[in-house]
């Protein structure tokens, strides 16, 4: 990970507090599972990701019903990837294109990585109570759940108890949505180039 030394930044944002655990062998970030060696460790890494969660001067504010209607469009989208059919099941991603602002706008406070040679943001949301945290960020209760007829319906699997986590080979293959903003850049064969920032999201679904 990268610290942003070329930002200035303003404390007005509000900061969540990231979970850990204590093990044996040292201190584990709930959110990454990045172990530390020393509670001192754990606690500097914690500073870094609070940096990421402030605004930077030169980020402009977009108003607040902007947000609003951003939230329940993401709820939108994510939604259309949650088919009826089980074959539909397993890993969905989704992308397209994202204003920064848009993206700090609904995530500050859960960004939890920031490169800066690429400009990328991510977030990662996994566990019990992962939920219920987008259900309230999203303001909607549904957020990651269709309905269909006889009962059924198809749901974004954010926690498997009956699964440990050593069980999965991969981190991408752990059951949680992982949200990244980056910028695209391409540069033509007389090198004019063109950027613009995107939103990628990816989860697994699931059905019953």
């Amino acid at each position: 990970m990268a610290i942003n030394t070329h930002h200035n930044f303003i404390s007005s944002e509000p900061i969540v507090l990231i979970p850990h655990i204590t093990l044996q062998q040292g201190f584990k970030c709930e959110i990454c599972e990045m172990i530390y060696k020393t509670k001192r460790g754990l606690m500097c890494y914690q500073r870094i990701v609070q940096k990421y969660n402030i605004r930077y001067k030169g980020l402009y504010t977009l108003p607040s019903q902007a947000i609003k209607q951003f939230k329940a469009d993401l709820v939108y989208i994510i939604g259309s990837k949650l088919k009826e059919h089980y074959s539909w099941s397993g890993k969905q991603t989704i992308t397209f294109p994202c204003l920064e602002s848009l993206f700090f706008g609904v995530f500050k406070g859960h960004i939890h990585y920031f490169n800066r040679k690429n400009h990328s943001y991510k977030c990662f949301f996994h566990g019990p109570d992962a939920y219920s945290q987008l259900a309230s960020l999203f303001k909607n209760q549904n957020w990651g759940r269709k309905f269909f007829s006889n009962d059924q319906q198809t749901f974004i699997l954010l926690f498997n108890a009956q699964v440990p986590k050593a069980n999965y080979k991969k981190k991408s293959e752990l059951p949680r949505l992982m949200v990244e903003w980056k910028t695209k850049s391409k540069r033509d064969a007389k090198g004019n180039q063109t950027s613009a920032g995107y939103l990628h999201l990816s989860f697994y679904t699931q059905q019953i």
